[in-house]
């Protein structure tokens, strides 16, 4: 999948961002205080190959091909991020853009209709939302409709790509990873870096494939949402201001998006 790349957070210290695209259940948890502490990734069971890969780059560029990718098998993975200052908090669970996710409050346990959790030990000091597109399509009488029905259709923009950056890392540990994977991670750490967790590998571009997934995921999330139309591709990214790089952003048309399950208050 070609994509094009920016940063998104300061690259002065050592940084690791944590890339997820493509159908992922996505599940902050925060502290007393509403900073998140952690976050679990959910990938549902809808027959999708899973894939992996580290880069010694913030945001690659070009992004890596398909075939570079590990591919993961159906089991938990767990990432220990160690930074500088010592603390597992990161940003509040507020600076979550909202405007462009899907995003639902924990209503019920999540099910076990998963393939793979990745469970990261620490919060993101930045979270940033890409490959956004509003969800409607021209349907068969001409006119706009959304692309999703039920109660628990998204409502606005949703997004496929999320980049979690984590500042001042001093080392990682990622248990349950493949063997060669692990020996990319640089250790000890130095520099910044790119873990990023593709959702399939390769993509299916079918509505059948696409529908897979949102059943899968409303099954793992408990929701009714059932997609009727394909979703549009999304458009490109407008020129960034005052010399910035430009964010990700993935070419041709999205498999699915990810769900962001917030704690319930």
């Amino acid at each position: 999948m070609a994509k094009t790349a920016g940063s998104s957070t300061a690259a002065n210290s050592p940084q690791l961002d944590v890339v997820i695209d493509g159908t992922w259940v996505i599940v902050p948890s925060v502290n007393a205080a509403g900073n998140i502490v952690g976050v679990d990734v959910y990938s549902p069971s809808c027959g999708h190959p899973l894939g992996a890969l580290f880069v010694t780059q913030i945001n690659p560029n070009p992004w890596p091909a398909a075939n570079a990718f590990y591919m993961l098998d159906d089991h938990n993975l767990y990432l220990a991020v160690r930074r500088s200052s010592g603390s597992q908090a990161g940003m509040p669970i507020s600076g979550i853009d909202k405007t462009v996710n899907h995003c639902l409050p924990q209503k019920r346990p999540l099910g076990s209709s998963w393939d793979l959790v990745l469970a990261i030990g620490a919060g993101p000091d930045a979270w940033a939302s890409a490959d956004t597109v509003l969800p409607q399509t021209t349907g068969p009488s001409g006119k706009v409709v959304p692309c999703f029905s039920g109660k628990d259709a998204p409502p606005g923009k949703v997004s496929s790509l999320q980049t979690l950056s984590y500042k001042g890392v001093t080392g990682i540990d990622f248990c349950g990873a493949p063997a060669a994977l692990q020996a990319l991670l640089p250790s000890p750490w130095k520099g910044s870096g790119s873990l990023i967790f593709e959702g399939e590998v390769p993509y299916q571009p079918t509505m059948q494939h696409q529908r897979q997934a949102f059943t899968a995921m409303a099954g793992l999330a408990g929701l009714d949402l059932a997609l009727d139309y394909p979703m549009p591709s999304p458009p490109p990214p407008p020129p960034p201001p005052g010399g910035a790089m430009k964010p990700m952003v993935r070419t041709g048309d999205p498999c699915g998006y990810s769900l962001i399950v917030l704690p319930t208050s």
